[in-house]
């Protein structure tokens, strides 16, 4: 990709890349989907994503109905 991005995912509809690592060790992620590309900090953003697509994933998967009986 840009500027030696690393790919870390690469899905049918989205990619995920992490950039070089800047003088302060630290390196970011970047999101692309269609031709946007939205860049995540790997220390704030990144890990608030994860736990939104987890909610979301519960609340996909949340059985209807009573489950056990």
């Amino acid at each position: 990709m840009r500027n030696n991005w690393k790919q870390i995912f690469e899905g049918e509809y989205l990619d995920i890349w992490q950039t070089p690592k800047g003088k302060d060790g630290k390196s970011d992620f970047v999101l692309a989907v269609g031709g946007t590309h939205l860049f995540l900090n790997a220390n704030t953003v990144f890990p608030e994503l994860k736990i939104a697509t987890d909610t979301v994933s519960r609340e996909m998967l949340e059985p209807s109905g009573a489950c056990y009986q």
